[in-house]
């Protein structure tokens, strides 16, 4: 059996797309990381299916070639997407200082996982940093450096602290903060802050544990920033009939947001050359809200009749 390749803990999330996830584990399969934490939600009552995939899933992850510590967290029952991968998310950063989070979906460039393991050590301490994304929705960024910063950021594979998840709040207790979200609205475009709210108080009132929320909650309200490699590491393959949040056709999007899918992703050239400040980058962020129509009504209305004329052509 070949030794590990790169000390570092990952945790792959996955359920019932072997497909998709075969090619999320060949990826981790050559980078040979140290530790391997395996969640799995499990089958939906009354679908037969969803136990031959669950198999066929479980053998694909199974199929480690070199040595390596692995822990699994395989469901009997079904949770959901939400809460499962707050579940599996917080059960790793209980018995790590950090890790890499992949879903099933999220194929990394080979040079991400070095990427990770020297940025997590080098902000270690640095309790301004949220998380470090392996997306770069743009692309490519002109930049001296191999990353920027910014409050923008993408989970579409990610590594972050044990100290970033223990500032999730599962129960968005700052909704009943005046002075917070006063304080809040003031650094939000207005759009973004209503749209921000409706989406927490809507996850509260469901009673599940919305991760995408919380995260989101942890970076604004403690003013954290995120790192972006100048250079897309991630392609997300997840547009498929079991797709949790995507539709089952690429067509179907609108056409300002196929982009994101499948999108080339580059490996980084080492050594990294680390910014000299740290910097919220506005520039990224002005450019990742005009790609994605954050404070733009008329674009995100337009995007949303687009969608839907799509879904009645292809349906």
């Amino acid at each position: 059996m070949k030794p590990y390749n790169i000390d570092i803990p990952v945790l792959i999330l996955f359920f019932v797309r072997p497909e998709q996830l075969n090619k999320v584990f060949e990826a981790i399969k050559e980078a040979r990381p140290s530790k391997l934490y395996l969640f799995q939600d499990g089958p939906r009552a009354g679908n037969l299916e969803d136990i031959s995939k669950i198999e066929e899933c479980r053998k694909i992850v199974a199929n480690i070639d070199w040595d390596c510590e692995v822990h699994r967290s395989y469901q009997s029952k079904n949770f959901g997407c939400d809460p499962s991968n707050y579940m599996a998310q917080k059960w790793m950063f209980s018995h790590e200082e950090y890790g890499m989070v992949f879903e099933d979906d999220s194929v990394p460039a080979q040079s991400f996982f070095p990427f990770c393991k020297e940025l997590l050590e080098k902000y270690k301490y640095d309790t301004r940093m949220g998380m470090i994304c392996g997306m770069n929705n743009l692309g490519t960024v002109e930049s001296p450096y191999s990353y920027v910063f910014s409050q923008s950021g993408s989970i579409w594979g990610w590594a972050t602290w044990r100290r970033t998840v223990e500032l999730w709040d599962e129960n968005y207790s700052w909704l009943d903060d005046l002075d917070c979200l006063s304080k809040l609205q003031s650094s939000m475009d207005k759009e973004l802050y209503n749209l921000f709210i409706k989406s927490a108080k809507n996850h509260r009132q469901s009673g599940k544990a919305h991760y995408e929320s919380i995260l989101g909650a942890a970076i604004f309200l403690n003013n954290l920033l995120n790192i972006i490699p100048h250079k897309n590491m991630i392609s997300n393959v997840g547009i498929a009939s079991e797709s949790t949040h995507a539709v089952d056709n690429i067509k179907k999007l609108p056409r300002g947001i196929r982009r994101l899918f499948f999108m080339k992703t580059y490996e980084l050239d080492f050594p990294l050359k680390h910014p000299k400040y740290i910097q919220n980058d506005m520039t990224f962020k002005k450019n990742i809200d005009n790609l994605m129509g954050n404070g733009q009504p008329v674009k995100r209305l337009f995007r949303r009749l687009e969608s839907f004329i799509y879904r009645l052509v292809r349906n």
